[in-house]
């Protein structure tokens, strides 16, 4: 029987083998780096994350990207019909693969299995790159939890208009999960490999966003926010 979720899985494990094979050069040599190194780099990312986030620079990223979603939410109900209506000319079975691509089942042992494999190689470049999209897999859904039970936002599919927010006690459609989840997973590999290859699996997420709305899970600023 078809399974979008393992087809999501096969979708990906493509994507990344042509990551592999176009962009990132296999080697055969030993293990040449301690992985260990990697649990004090996620002790530091946090310490560093609490420091970062009480400076300037800070307040006006986050004042910004906060301001451009409260701007853009009145016509939230607009672009998520319009992205409804174009997205509902793509046949069903592919928007269902494409949903399940940031799917957190689907996503997260995906990032743990490309970095285990990763520790097999002794380019540490790539493992810098699969354990910080591990990483940023894990911290994103943390923060992401935390705002979608903090705003209580409704879902589109509830008829009652994307300004319903029961904060710690409605929904949870603000931010997307699955946004946050694929874009978390792929902007690293973009940062550390460039290319062809890896916008074409950044791509995955703007697929998966999109699906979101046309679905009916999401509105417009719900992916724009898990994405940023």
């Amino acid at each position: 029987m078809w399974n979008p979720v393992r087809s999501g899985y096969v979708l990906w494990l493509l994507s990344l083998v042509w990551l592999l094979a176009v962009q990132i050069p296999l080697t055969a040599k030993a293990q040449s780096t301690d992985p260990v190194r990697f649990i004090r780099w996620a002790g530091g990312d946090v310490s560093a994350f609490a420091r970062s986030v009480v400076t300037p620079r800070a307040a006006v990223i986050v004042g910004a990207a906060g301001g451009t979603v409260i701007l853009i939410s009145p016509w939230d109900r607009w672009l998520t019909r319009n992205t409804q209506d174009l997205l509902l000319q793509v046949p069903s079975r592919v928007r269902k693969v494409v949903h399940e691509v940031g799917n957190v089942n689907v996503v997260r042992p995906m990032s743990v299995l490309v970095f285990l494999g990763a520790l097999t190689s002794g380019d540490s470049y790539l493992q810098d790159a699969a354990f910080t999209s591990l990483e940023a897999v894990i911290y994103a859904n943390l923060v992401s939890g935390v705002l979608k039970s903090a705003v209580g936002r409704a879902r589109p599919n509830e008829g009652v208009g994307p300004a319903s927010l029961r904060p710690f006690g409605g929904s949870r459609s603000f931010p997307s999960g699955h946004a946050t989840t694929v874009f978390a997973f792929t902007t690293p590999w973009v940062i550390y490999y460039p290319g062809l290859a890896s916008y074409v699996l950044f791509g995955l997420g703007l697929g998966t966003a999109a699906v979101r709305m046309a679905d009916d899970y999401h509105w417009f600023t719900d992916v724009l926010a898990g994405a940023v």
